[in-house]
């Protein structure tokens, strides 16, 4: 039988990383001791401990087995099978368990930091066989000792500066009395920080302090000396060593300082001038040099009697056994601090938290050193602010009554409603309770629907939108109804109003945690079924909480801790603003707006009032601000002229009072995505000195690239995400594989994999970093001569002539290629009769466009013609216009492209 492991703390930031190394070693079984009610719980609270540590939670339940206890309780809080069991196996223990509350009092410290010690060594004097126990103890037992100090000092004389210091003193002692019986390692590590490869840590601590008030441009005056040394370890280091020391025999009966070398620590000068300099490089932030004043630890209040101990540090920690056992070798800050710089501005220096982001948007509800603030704009325009408490209230309503309604843990709940935080509630309760949301498109006719029900295996429905809810009793289903619609519903069949559903739920209190894990199915999102009918796309909670964080991350870092403000208009169930938007405003470090929009429509109207931070659209929103600044004055006068002094003069003045109309003139980064954007209408943009940020996700991965704010090359769609990679097969498709890519279709034989690689359907290529869509892959026409075309490069032309609001290209097996051009003024046809022309010009033989149809423009979201991000279903539109694409091959052979016959259609 190999090595069994008792973890104490196994779940805290160092155990681990001690549990990811203790992993590595084969034939060793590692028990985590978690603080839980029962082993169920104890598993499921490692899974959301691990979060970031797949490996671990594929190893729970075979080579990790998570056990309830409590070290402050006798015994452990082990029941008598369970301890007697482990008395028995247990061969090496590590005890990392402790309490770290900076405001709680010597007394509440002692139940874990002394009498959990106790109980600890209590255990290992009765195990049959323990060859090592572990004690990790921390530097700072030292206290206010200053000059030298050794690794075998132990005293306190001199006074601890917090309780925690004082504990951790009192547990040593009891580990030394105990050295005598048992064979102990004590390890002294400094103020730990993330790992120096990866950045990674948990809780940013007291080191992170002042580093973050500084990058946030708050830090006038540090309260210590310029030469301060600053004592600092990254955990991958004391991690090592633990696990190191726990197998050599030379480590038994010694204490080791997991310290760096006094002389190689940075100076509190160094750190900051670091920062200054990587802002400068990194944020593109200029920051002014702060003042080092040692004005004492009570000029900052609270903060100042945390970071007091290490704002005073005026001693030397000896290494005498750690240089003998383990090697002078320490990672050098010159290499990891730009790395734990990286992933602190990342995470906004927000804790890393065991949390799903519904539990993240509850918890921000109810925080007032970082508010959250709501407004609903209705369908008539009329806006009602909604205070984040009151929010909070009504999700821990809906939490209780879907509970009470039978909905749990995997349980699907649609949902279907216009944008509002009545919709952010359902949603937020869906995944409190546990259960899978599948949102679906309002636009939807009541057959579609009801098939993406039966599909989905939904049990509840929820309904917020009077279109849906006039026509809900076509709805082919037996699901319950819950109406989150402003109006009281009016349908013949039984409707649950909002009130009586939150009614079910009064008194309740919020859960601490949901039923899930981070490898749960958390969403099913529906394709919007430009192609064929609709697939289910099914998410992790792992999945959503990542791409809420990164989709954070990406905002530039001078707009990410200023208040900001964002309009929530897209349809919910996109995946763009349902998960991308939805979920990341709870990860900003900074007090966040959030405007919901019931009627995609206002948008316009509904965009000055907001002037969002951030803002995200589909193309056809920016190509309607450029048409409308050519209908005012001195817009279209900018458009007419010529390059010259003059243009340049008027330009500012342009940009100023198109930003301002349009309620663009505060954002920071302005985005387009979700379909192919004309890179003339870019251009015409960045000339005007406005940058629009191409970007490309699909479905099935919500958000593969972005370009960047100062890195913006117009023509591609942007440099990968984190820890994103992708492929180029050989037929020109893009591949990806990262964590924002799908599980998978549910309900569906066929998958879109390639060996791991989510196939995109996309062709594409990579140049210099950047991703280039070249065209879609069932774009590609072939004719009835065996030529290839790409459709959506012919269409995007023919987007761009006046007049001309939307265009699809039909050639599949035909002689030729022909187009429907759309229209708002049908008598504008010789004017785009030309323009075709024109753009015939710019085309290969093959590409040209024979022949086309002049339609009047009626094209309908509700009538399934459009997606909800105004994309064309091109199946769709074919079997509507059978009669006109068949009349534009009547006949004709291939003719000339001189003899061009021209079909108006009036519908």
């Amino acid at each position: 039988m190999g090595d069994v492991v008792l973890l104490t703390g196994g779940t805290g930031f160092l155990g681990t990383e001690v549990a990811a190394r203790l992993l590595r070693r084969a034939d060793l079984e590692i028990v985590a001791l978690v603080l839980a009610s029962s082993d169920d719980d104890a598993v499921h609270l490692s899974r959301r401990a691990w979060w970031h540590r797949p490996e671990l939670r594929e190893a729970l339940g075979t080579r990790i087995h998570a056990v309830a206890g409590d070290v402050a309780e006798p015994h452990l809080g082990l029941d008598p099978a369970r301890h007697g069991d482990l008395l028995d196996r247990v061969t090496q223990i590590v005890h990392t368990a402790a309490d770290l509350r900076a405001d709680a009092s010597v007394q509440e410290l002692r139940a874990t930091n002394v009498d959990g010690v106790a109980n600890v060594l209590e255990f290992a004097r009765s195990a049959e066989g323990i060859e090592r126990v572990v004690h990790v103890s921390t530097a700072y037992v030292a206290g206010r000792r200053r000059g030298s100090v050794s690794e075998d000092d132990l005293t306190g004389e001199f006074g601890f500066a917090t309780a925690y210091e004082q504990t951790k003193y009192e547990a040593e002692r009891l580990v030394r009395e105990a050295a005598s019986q048992l064979p102990i390692s004590i390890v002294r590590p400094s103020m730990i920080v993330g790992d120096s490869r990866t950045g990674v840590i948990k809780t940013f601590n007291t080191f992170y302090v002042p580093l973050r008030l500084f990058l946030s441009g708050r830090l006038r005056i540090v309260p210590a000396r310029r030469s301060l040394r600053v004592n600092i370890v990254p955990v991958d280091y004391v991690a090592d060593a633990i696990v190191r020391l726990m197998f050599d025999p030379a480590g038994a009966g010694l204490t080791f300082h997991l310290t760096t070398p006094t002389d190689e620590l940075p100076t509190a000068g160094e750190v900051i001038a670091f920062a200054r300099r990587w802002a400068r490089d990194r944020l593109d932030v200029r920051l002014p040099s702060p003042l080092f004043l040692p004005v004492g630890s009570r000029a900052w209040g609270r903060i100042g009697r945390v970071l007091a101990p290490y704002f005073r540090e005026r001693r030397r920690f000896r290494r005498d056994h750690t240089d003998e056992v383990l090697g002078p070798t320490v990672p050098d800050w010159h290499d990891y601090l730009p790395i734990l710089l990286d992933q602190a501005t990342a995470h906004g220096f927000l804790h890393r938290s065991d949390r799903t982001v519904h539990e993240q948007a509850a918890f921000r509800m109810a925080s007032r050193h970082l508010p959250v603030s709501f407004v609903d704009v209705d369908e008539d325009g009329a806006k009602k602010r909604r205070s984040a408490a009151v929010l909070r209230g009504e999700i821990t309503s809906a939490t209780a009554a879907l509970r009470a309604m039978g909905v749990g843990y995997g349980s699907r709940v649609a949902i279907v409603g216009s944008n509002s935080t009545r919709y952010l509630v359902a949603d937020i309760a869906i995944g409190l309770s546990g259960g899978v949301s599948v949102p679906l498109y309002s636009t939807a006719p009541p057959d579609d629907l009801a098939d993406v029900l039966r599909r989905s295996r939904a049990e509840l429905l929820f309904v917020g939108t009077n279109a849906v809810m006039n026509r809900i009793d076509e709805l082919s289903t037996t699901v319950p109804i819950i109406s989150f619609c402003t109006d009281q519903p009016s349908a013949h069949r039984d409707v649950v109003s909002w009130t009586s559903f939150l009614a079910k739920g009064e008194h309740a209190e919020l859960p601490a945690f949901s039923p899930v894990g981070p490898d749960d199915l958390a969403t099913i999102r529906y394709t919007s079924g430009t192609t064929g009918p609709p697939k289910g796309v099914a998410f992790t909670h792992a999945q959503l909480r990542w791409m809420a964080e990164t989709i954070a991350s990406l905002i530039p870092w001078s707009a990410r801790v200023r208040p900001a403000r964002y309009l929530s208009f897209l349809p919910m169930s996109h995946v763009v603003e349902g998960i991308l938007g939805a979920y990341s405003p709870y990860d900003l470090p900074a007090p966040v707006e959030i405007t919901f929009l019931g009627d995609l429509r206002r948008v316009a109207a509904t965009l000055p009032a907001v002037r969002p931070t951030v803002f995200f659209s589909v193309p056809r929103l920016y190509q309607k601000v450029w048409e409308g600044l050519g209908r005012s004055r001195i817009g279209a006068r900018y458009q007419r002229m010529s390059e010259g002094r003059l243009r340049r003069l008027l330009r500012p003045v342009v940009r100023r009072r198109l930003l301002r109309r349009t309620g663009l003139d505060a954002c920071v980064q302005l985005m387009v995505g979700s379909a192919p954007v004309d890179e003339e209408l870019l251009r015409s943009f960045r000339e005007l000195g406005v940058e629009i940020h191409d970007a490309y996700g699909l479905t099935e991965a919500p958000l593969v690239a972005l370009n960047r704010l100062g890195r913006n090359r117009i023509g591609t769609v942007g440099e990968l995400l984190p820890e994103t990679q992708i492929r180029v097969a050989d037929d020109g498709e893009v591949l990806v594989r990262g964590p924002q890519v799908m599980v998978g279709y549910v309900e569906e034989d066929h998958q879109p994999f390639r060996g791991g690689w989510l196939s995109t359907g996309d062709l594409g290529h990579v140049d210099e970093g950047w991703l280039v869509i070249d065209g879609r892959k069932k774009d590609l026409l072939k004719t009835a001569y065996g030529k290839y075309v790409q459709a959506s490069k012919i269409e995007m032309l023919l987007r761009r002539i006046p007049l001309v609001a939307d265009a699809m290209v039909v050639g599949e097996g035909r002689p030729f290629c022909t187009a429907l051009l759309w229209t708002d003024d049908i008598g504008g046809t010789a004017a785009i009769d030309r323009a075709v022309l024109e753009v015939n010009r710019r085309l290969s033989h093959p590409e040209q466009v024979k022949r086309w149809a002049v339609l009047r423009n009626d094209l309908s979201i509700e009538r399934g013609e459009l997606t909800a991000n105004l994309k064309l279903k091109r199946h769709r539109l074919e079997a509507r216009f059978r009669g006109a694409i068949e009349s534009l091959y009547e006949g004709h052979p291939a003719a000339p492209i001189k003899a061009v016959d021209r079909e108006e259609v009036r519908t």
